[in-house]
């Protein structure tokens, strides 16, 4: 009988290590080094391309103050993506490397975290700075000047340091020697009192910040599309027949609505998977760096990565669609190499 259930855990076992291993070997291979890295590098240089397009259109709006931070945090987001898909690489050995990768790869993911949520809450509060424009016009603008955006930004930026503090406070930084490497090598050392600050840390952090943050955007997204509905049919119901002028605003508002919606859309699919990742994290301590279903975390996080790669790298296209000043910003942005290209084509 022993002799039987040894064999079916040795079956299970080796049945886990060949379609685990192997799956996670070459989802992580196609989604974080190859998808991911690429996208995240494009996604790096059109956020950089944002942070000079709101440089140049000054900060006296304070809708391009929060835009302009939008893309800090898209930046440094995709920077600790970058190095997070490549301490996750197969082809990464522990040798190379001044610390274990798996515990280098939990910085860079709370780096990448940090980034992220503040985002995150940029991205609600410019949500929620619209709706309240469209509700009350008047009263809010008195209300959300550029010093107040300045205000809400920094102060968001600020208050999520404290994401670093319990993970780091309940873990400390040591050597620790590898006898398969013949070395020592830093480590993260976890405290005893690591699960009952974890679990408090993640209802927090991974489950109350991010499903506030979708359920206020879904919220006023809502609101807007609700309120620029009715504007329309007020407009539509009070218009003289055959009127142009009317036209021309409902196309407008109609193109407004529709990119409300795509931007939502956008947010809501690339970041909830990992959010729903992270509440798992909570739930199953196997997932965690130094648990035996990490492999599996890894497997999961190859795809939900790659989603905030998108979210945090296509930015660029919402903003040119949806900003004729930022096109125009942008061609003058690359107005010299324009000119060339037109002597070029003249010379030749």
């Amino acid at each position: 009988m022993n002799t039987t259930n040894s064999s079916s855990t040795a079956t299970a076992t080796s049945l886990y290590i060949f379609f685990i291993e192997s799956s996670v070997m070459n989802y992580v291979t196609i989604n974080a080094l190859i998808c991911s890295e690429l996208i995240g590098l494009l996604g790096i240089v059109a956020n950089i391309i944002n942070i000079f397009n709101f440089k140049r259109q000054g900060f006296q709006d304070g809708v391009n103050v929060t835009l302009f931070s939008l893309a800090l945090c898209d930046t440094g987001a995709l920077l600790a993506q970058q190095l997070s898909n490549i301490l996750i690489s197969p082809w990464v050995g522990e040798y190379d490397l001044f610390m274990l990768k798996s515990h280098l790869f939990v910085l860079t993911f709370y780096v990448n975290g940090y980034f992220i949520r503040v985002s995150g809450v940029l991205t609600s509060f410019l949500t929620l700075e619209r709706c309240l424009c469209v509700v009350w016009p008047l009263k809010v603008k008195r209300v959300l000047t550029t010093r107040t955006a300045i205000v809400v930004n920094t102060v968001t930026a600020s208050v999520f340091i404290l994401y670093f503090v319990p993970p780091f406070s309940v873990t400390t930084i040591d050597w620790m020697l590898v006898p398969t490497l013949n070395k020592s090598i830093l480590a993260l050392q976890f405290k005893g009192n690591r699960h009952s600050v974890m679990t408090i840390y993640y209802f927090i952090a991974d489950q109350f910040v991010p499903y506030a943050t979708i359920l206020l955007l879904i919220l006023c997204t809502i609101t807007i599309i609700t309120k620029l509905r009715s504007k329309l049919k007020w407009r539509q119901s009070t218009s003289s027949a055959g009127g142009g002028a009317s036209g021309s605003v409902t196309n407008k508002e109609g193109k407004v609505v529709t990119m409300l919606i795509n931007i939502s859309v956008i947010f809501i699919i690339c970041l909830l998977p990992q959010s729903t990742l992270n509440t798992a994290m909570g739930f199953v301590p196997g997932l965690k760096v130094d648990g035996v279903y990490f492999n599996i975390f890894k497997l999961c996080y190859s795809f939900t990565s790659l989603l905030e790669t998108v979210n945090c790298s296509v930015s660029i296209l919402v903003y040119y669609k949806m900003s004729t000043k930022y096109r125009q910003e942008f061609w003058t942005l690359f107005h010299p190499l324009t000119c060339f290209k037109n002597l070029s084509l003249r010379f030749f």
